[in-house]
């Protein structure tokens, strides 16, 4: 290896890579690592990769459009090439979305760990990992006739809730590698995005569908996500590394305030249809078609908790200066408003 490249690895500049490129949260964090450098003069435009499954879909295409360089591997069947991919690489950005078909209950520890470790080996100066949960919410309820343990370790095999399953990299990847060289970003249910799975119900009941129970949720923005990780990413190690940030928007919000500013947005009448909670995951598998999409939508709701417990922060206005939009503004998109129509509405 040259000269440059080690250098490169041991002071934190250099190319950066982007796992679970190929999803929602990936493409929007890529485009802002790629875009970042145009916007601020000051900033090195560092390499872009895009880890992903298959180089032939049409995600992959976006990538490469956006201007990223795109490195295609199974990661289940090929772990090895994790490593041959991140030679060279001087920031990881450890994303591991639930909401990717190929990612089950059973394999996010496995991603997470494979990476981890090749990570490690190519000795990559800086590991900034995504977490959609926190070490103070309350853990799911999930199956009754499962023993209590409070062992993470043990609860990732018996339990595997996604909740577990996080906990469990996070706490790998404090193990493996100096804390030195690792931030974490967490960041709470990205609600606005998140209600689109409810656009088929709410076009067909003109109704909310809330449980009999309301409950308060935490919030951000696609946006706030992509904006934060590159703000770090593109910053020296030593002024993240060690970190922990969490990414809120700027409502705190029950559900039943979710409905009423969903529907003002949409300029409709506010309604909500009350339901039972086996109803509600009928109604996100309808819409979604995927048994643990369904489960990581309610963990990060935290609608199979007793109750939750809150850690808001401003740490995206720390980071990049400004916060993140208002769920009404959200419905401010003429796209979004009209993805919650009737596709073929009758005629009277």
């Amino acid at each position: 290896m040259d000269t440059t490249t080690s250098t490169t690895k041991n002071i934190g500049k250099g190319p950066i890579f982007v796992t679970g490129a190929d999803g929602d949260k990936g493409i929007a964090i890529v485009q802002q690592l790629v875009n970042l450098p145009s916007q601020h003069k000051h900033l090195p435009e560092y390499p872009v990769y895009g880890g992903l499954a298959d180089a032939t879909t049409t995600r992959a295409q976006t990538l490469e459009k956006i201007g990223a360089k795109v490195v295609a591997f199974d990661i289940f069947s090929e772990p090895h090439k994790a490593t041959e991919a991140l030679q060279g690489v001087a920031k990881l950005c450890l994303l591991i979305d639930p909401l990717n078909d190929r990612m089950t209950r059973n394999n996010v520890l496995q991603f997470g760990k494979t990476f981890i470790d090749a990570a490690k080996e190519a000795n990559v100066n800086h590991i900034i990992f995504l977490s959609p949960f926190s070490p103070k919410d309350p853990s799911p309820l999930l199956n009754d006739d499962v023993d209590d343990d409070n062992n993470n370790n043990n609860m990732c095999l018996h339990r595997p809730s996604f909740y577990y399953q996080f906990m469990c990299i996070e706490s790998y990847l404090l193990q493996q590698l100096d804390q030195d060289r690792v931030t974490i970003l967490r960041y709470p249910g990205i609600l606005h995005q998140h209600l689109m799975v409810f656009r088929h119900y709410v076009a067909e009941h003109d109704a909310f569908p809330l449980l009999d129970l309301d409950y308060t949720v935490e919030s951000c923005n696609l946006t706030d996500i992509a904006r934060a990780t590159g703000y770090i990413a593109h910053s020296p190690t030593p002024r993240h590394a060690g970190d922990i940030y969490k990414i809120t928007g700027p409502q705190l919000l029950t559900l039943h305030e979710v409905s009423q500013r969903m529907f003002s947005g949409l300029q409709r009448n506010h309604a909500v249809n009350r339901m039972d909670l086996t109803t509600l995951r009928q109604i996100l598998y309808d819409s979604v078609r995927n048994d643990d999409h369904v489960g990581f939508l309610l963990e990060m709701w935290g609608l199979q908790q007793k109750k939750r417990r809150f850690e808001i922060t401003r740490d995206l206005e720390l980071l990049t200066g400004k916060s993140g939009i208002l769920l009404k503004e959200f419905f401010e998109d003429d796209q979004v408003r009209d993805s919650f129509k009737k596709s073929n509405p009758s005629i009277a």
